[in-house]
């Protein structure tokens, strides 16, 4: 069991704030670039680490300027006529940083001879799609599958969904349109509740803004409800454009893509569920990633990927795309549109931050037993106590003053007490735990124990996910 003391689930502290790491851009980006002649623009990765091979595997979106496009029938999105084809296409990396687009050969080989399209808009406009590997399913022939927004200038948009033996001939399935969307939606297989979560785009009050659908066979889908929209305290120019989520330490964390519609520019704001349904934004709405500095290829604004958060050495890593246009730019790209890597230590999204000699404490939970390893930087002694929840207080043998301190920079303190090696003896009850600390920072903890009765079972452990 692994928890962080993530911003907004923290009961009481003293002397301690909210701590927020933002993602660090990988030195080598952009790792993939708009370079085939089908490729004007390209972003949307979705990115998954294929255990069987040892590869990483990523689908992408790209999309052609067409100026055949530009006739009195086109369909306006956002105002604008549209004057590109859109195209699912498919790369390949051994490491996750160095990729390579292979030549396929499955369509528009006349148009544009070997090729890497694996996908093709129906009409007018496809956007952004998710692959996930779902190999629970015991059909082969639909172990991937792809949610996708597509247009077909005729009337219909909003969401198709696909299967594949392989990842990369896809069959549609079910009903065009599945459900409703604008162009960005993202497919987030819940892997620990058995479930398919569809994020969608809408509008509200004439702002971008996000909505959500839940299937449980990939085939029948709950009516979508508002999830995420500005509010009060947003800039009155702020929308929300794209999003995702993924599993880690514990939690299910996702990037909300905020767009401000004064400046044109994009960034990636953290957000979380305790369920894996009701997304929230933290405290202070803590930015992660931002666009890169004047000239740079993501200068323009960054849009979140899509697939887990996947492990590089000791850091994990998120992809996303960029571009050095602004949403709305009318001038020529350049550098080119890309795909990048961003960063982070493994349970270091969030924590608290001592200002001086304080603590904090989480919200209560059902405590597994086993040994307690605190994921923290001390920089000075450090200590735990665990409370009862409610009113209870300190529990006997569990006190501060019983607490061995420790020091140090890491991700596994192991955390005793005089009397207790292990939390055994609190197996099944509910507890909060209580860190006391100085100039010091603390993210999470890990409890080995077996999980505590009424918990969700865990999830099958991709092998290079990272931080589950």
């Amino acid at each position: 069991m692994q928890k962080l003391f993530l911003p907004g689930e923290i009961t009481e502290r003293l002397n301690c704030c909210d701590r927020i790491e933002p993602l660090r851009k990988h030195p080598a980006n952009p790792l993939l670039v708009a370079d085939r002649p089908w490729e004007s623009h390209i972003g949307y990765p979705c990115v998954l680490y294929s255990a069987a091979t040892g590869t990483y595997r990523m689908w992408y979106h790209a999309c052609k300027e067409l100026a055949d496009r530009l006739n009195p029938n086109a369909p306006l999105v956002d105002g604008f006529v549209m004057q590109y084809e859109m195209y699912l296409c498919y790369a390949e990396s051994a490491d996750g940083l160095t990729w390579t687009k292979p030549e396929l050969n499955r369509l528009k080989v006349k148009e544009y001879g070997p090729n890497n399209i694996v996908v093709v808009d129906s009409g007018f406009i496809g956007g952004q799609g998710t692959v996930m590997e779902d190999g629970g399913d015991p059909d082969p022939a639909r172990c991937f599958k792809l949610l996708i927004y597509d247009m077909d200038g005729k009337g219909r948009d909003g969401i198709r969904t696909a299967v594949s033996p392989d990842g990369l001939d896809w069959t549609f399935v079910g009903p065009y349109p599945i459900l409703p969307s604008q162009d960005t939606p993202s497919l987030w297989h819940d892997r620990r509740r058995g479930r398919y979560v569809a994020f969608l785009k809408t509008r509200l009050d004439g702002k971008r803004a996000r909505m959500i659908s839940v299937s449980e066979d990939f085939a029948h889908w709950s009516d979508p409800q508002v999830l995420l929209a500005p509010d009060l305290a947003d800039a009155p120019t702020l929308e929300f454009y794209a999003q995702n989520a993924f599993h880690h330490w514990g939690h299910d964390l996702g990037l909300l893509n905020g767009f401000d519609f004064a400046t044109q520019r994009t960034d990636l704001e953290l957000i979380a569920a305790p369920d894996g349904l009701a997304w929230r934004r933290l405290p202070t709405r803590p930015r992660l990633l931002g666009p890169g500095d004047p000239g740079a290829w993501d200068s323009g604004g960054v849009y979140p990927g899509t697939g887990d958060a996947l492990a590089f050495g000791d850091r994990c890593g998120l992809y996303y795309c960029g571009s050095s246009q602004r949403h709305d730019g009318h001038d020529a790209v350049t550098p080119p549109p890309g795909i990048g890597l961003a960063t982070f230590a493994p349970g270091r999204l969030a924590g608290q931050q001592f200002t001086g000699d304080g603590w904090c404490q989480t919200i209560p939970f059902r405590c597994p037993g086993g040994r307690l390893k605190l994921n923290a930087v001390a920089h000075k002694p450090m200590t735990v106590e665990i409370h009862s929840a409610g009113y209870g207080g300190p529990i006997a043998g569990f006190t501060r003053d019983a607490c061995a301190p420790v020091t140090g920079d890491s991700q596994a303190h192991a955390v005793t007490w005089k009397a207790h090696a292990t939390l055994d003896a609190l197996r099944d009850r509910f507890i909060l735990v209580r860190v006391h600390g100085e100039k010091g920072l603390v993210y999470g903890f890990e409890m080995t124990g077996k999980k505590a009765t009424n918990h969700l079972p865990a999830a099958p452990r991709h092998a290079a996910q990272a931080g589950e």
